[in-house]
């Protein structure tokens, strides 16, 4: 019924166009005398909760209507609502996060060791990193897609962070429907920490792990054998190593290896921003 059928569009800003959709459509349906009034909201053509709207856009039946005007003709009334999911605000907030991390070298770069060469373990610092909190909806997610990130930092400049500095390290998102009706869009937040390259290491370095490079046995013209002490007593104790393998008795020239162990994705797939 052309005479029934009608909308609205409301925003909640007057900068954007409409967060939220109703709509209605009219049907006549001619049936037997006596018919239940069921049957009429069941009839062909008449569309049924959860259907979507025929024009594709988010709204889905929430309600009908069935009013009888005459013993074989009903007038149906068919309610849409819906959410505009491209218009929803996106909530971003920085915060930070504080851990403790070993430590084998100061601030300038020397390895932490005595005065015979020793290494000293057991030393920390707080480590301060920055993390991003955002929250938005979703019409749908890929959650296998996703936790390929969970093991990934950026590989892509994002949030003008550089490569290598991203991770995400929180996802969770929620979805609320009913058995035989569409989904409801996802509320999704995810948390994304961020750390920069410190002491020695690039900002792509970032999230790689730093080790000394030390070990027992050295690298002695050619040959893998057990160090040795000043003594010539076979040691004990990791040695400082060159980027060679021979022994390094220079603590301001030790070396330090980085291991990548995260893959790279590019971020702005996530889709947050």
């Amino acid at each position: 019924m052309w005479s029934k059928n009608g909308g609205s569009f409301t925003s909640e800003r007057f900068d954007q166009f409409a967060s939220t959709y109703a709509f209605t459509e009219g049907y006549q349906v001619l049936c037997d005398i006596d018919t239940p009034i069921d049957q009429v909201a069941g009839a062909n053509g008449i569309p049924q909760p959860g259907q979507q709207h025929s024009s594709g856009i988010y709204a889905h039946v929430n309600n009908i209507a069935p009013e009888q005007i005459s013993p074989i003709m009903w007038q149906v009334i068919v309610g849409y609502e819906g959410v505009n999911p491209y218009t929803g605000s996106v909530e971003v907030e920085w915060t930070d996060s504080a851990t403790s991390e070993p430590i084998d070298r100061d601030f300038n770069g020397r390895a932490l060791v005595t005065v015979n060469g020793e290494p000293v373990e057991g030393l920390s610092f707080d480590l301060a990193d920055q993390v991003c909190v955002i929250s938005r909806t979703f019409i749908g997610i890929d959650l296998q897609a996703i936790a390929n990130y969970r093991h990934a930092v950026n590989s892509d400049i994002f949030l003008g962070w550089p490569p290598g500095t991203a991770k995400l390290v929180g996802y969770s998102a929620k979805n609320t429907f009913k058995f035989g009706a569409p989904q409801e869009l996802w509320s999704v937040t995810a948390r994304i920490q961020f750390r920069k390259g410190l002491m020695g290491a690039s900002d792509a370095q970032a999230w790689y792990k730093r080790y000394r490079h030390e070990g027992i046995y050295v690298n002695v013209g050619g040959f893998i054998q057990r160090a040795r002490d000043l003594q010539g007593q076979e040691v004990t104790k990791p040695v400082l190593l060159k980027a060679d393998g021979t022994q390094e008795t220079n603590p301001d020239n030790a070396v330090w290896l980085y291991s990548k162990i995260y893959d790279s994705l590019p971020y702005s797939g996530l889709g947050l921003i």
